[in-house]
């Protein structure tokens, strides 16, 4: 019985080691990009959507970031980490917005500023100067601030099919019903070429990345996104950071921070 018990134990043992690396000793590793995605920031969320996050939760994400003295990339310093061998630095992290909400010039903007940080927002160019999203002014502003930079979600390839086979699936990752590959293309390319003009007008530069909605990327998808002059690509709920190493540079992974993310936690566990 005791040697019954005694071998019972060691499973036990394990597991309680592998809890305690998990979650106190264990991080995204070296010669990662740690990239983390939010979207909208604001202190009213009557559905409980967990992706809503409230400001102290994302002012002290930043401020933790900053007292632990991680360098806030932009999407350029990515692009020339990628493809020019720029040095990333030891503890650093990029920060990055989708869709384009309104309190993202509200409540973003003033905390990446007062932290000296840096941000970077994903838009979604049919949604820009509508109820709820940025407008053309808060692009201009915020571009020119030199805290925040824009990249692409798509003009209007973001919704989500709401019957049929491709019911969940983003406009951007599925075709119509009937449509031919090429069509498909060419539609998607022609979207993303329209965005990428259509945030250059506001921000005075040429987005060379995108965050693919949903998350939802194809090969289709990655080489309209080429030849729409976009050099990096973002996908999200990961468990883990690209490793430059063997990096793609169309499907760079993201971590999604929701409600209940630990942001203590969080920040030890992308110090690369």
């Amino acid at each position: 019985m005791k040697k019954f018990f005694k071998f019972a134990f060691i499973p036990l043992i394990l597991i309680i080691l592998f809890v305690v690396y998990f979650y106190f000793f264990r991080t995204v590793g070296k010669n990662t990009i740690p990239v983390i995605t939010y979207h909208s920031i604001q202190d009213s969320n009557e559905d409980g959507n967990e992706y809503i996050i409230k400001t102290e939760s994302f002012e002290e994400m930043v401020k933790g970031l900053k007292e632990n003295n991680f360098t806030f990339l932009s999407l350029s310093d990515v692009e020339d980490i990628v493809y020019n061998g720029k040095e990333l630095p030891e503890k650093s992290v990029l920060i990055t917005l989708d869709d384009g909400y309104k309190d993202n010039y509200t409540d973003v903007y003033p905390i990446i500023k007062k932290y000296d940080a840096h941000a970077s927002i994903f838009l979604i160019g049919s949604k820009l100067d509508s109820e709820g999203f940025l407008s053309s002014s808060d692009v201009i502003e915020m571009a020119e601030s030199g805290f925040i930079d824009f990249g692409s979600h798509s003009y209007n390839l973001h919704d989500l099919f709401e019957d049929g086979p491709n019911k969940g699936k983003t406009w951007l990752s599925a075709k119509l019903e009937g449509e031919s590959d090429e069509h498909y293309f060419n539609k998607i390319k022609d979207d993303l070429i329209w965005n990428n003009n259509f945030i250059y007008e506001r921000s005075s530069v040429f987005p060379t990345a995108i965050a693919y909605p949903g998350a939802m990327v194809n090969d289709i998808i990655i080489k309209a996104s080429k030849e729409a002059g976009l050099k990096i690509g973002f996908v999200g709920a990961n468990k883990t950071a690209s490793k430059i190493a063997d990096l793609d540079p169309y499907e760079i992974k993201r971590f999604n921070i929701r409600q209940s993310t630990n942001i203590k936690r969080m920040v030890r566990f992308l110090s690369n």
